[in-house]
């Protein structure tokens, strides 16, 4: 009878592994494929196991461009109801209305840009009521002055 908790002779490894050439992974990590050698295609990618389910890699979507009036409108928007005090920036709430009305044009033919064109109308009709508005006050100031 022998002793079940002698050490085994000879190349057994009581983890599994084996001795020498074509050694195994540790548990835990992954096999390693041999890398292919000069002029061999590399092998192709495994399968997934059975019962798991395949991972599709999505196409990356088309980028369409944007609505470089719409993005105008919005900025000249801006810089006219921020600017108002500077005489050149009373004419951009006009000009802005105009270019968010001909985004809005263009992102009904492409799709795109809509919302912005909106942004972009409704802060150029801002900015041109409030030019409006200060015209208003500036003509009836001055026709008061003897």
């Amino acid at each position: 009878m022998s002793n079940p908790y002698q050490q085994p002779q000879g190349p057994y490894d009581p983890y599994g592994q084996q001795t020498g050439y074509g050694q195994q992974a540790p548990y835990g990590y992954p096999q390693q494929q041999p890398a292919p050698t000069y002029g061999q295609q590399p092998y192709p990618p495994q399968q997934a196991p059975y019962g798991y389910p395949q991972q599709h890699q999505p196409y990356p979507a088309a980028v369409q461009p944007p609505n470089n009036l719409a993005v105008a409108s919005v900025v000249l928007g801006f810089v006219s109801v921020l600017g108002m005090c500077v005489p050149f920036a009373v004419v951009l709430g006009p000009v802005s209305l105009g270019l968010g009305i001909g985004a809005l044009g263009r992102a009904r033919k492409t799709g795109v840009g809509r919302s912005l064109a909106i942004g972009g109308v409704v802060i150029g009709s801002v900015a041109t009521l409030i030019l409006i508005a200060m015209v208003v006050f500036y003509a009836n100031a001055f026709s008061q002055i003897p």
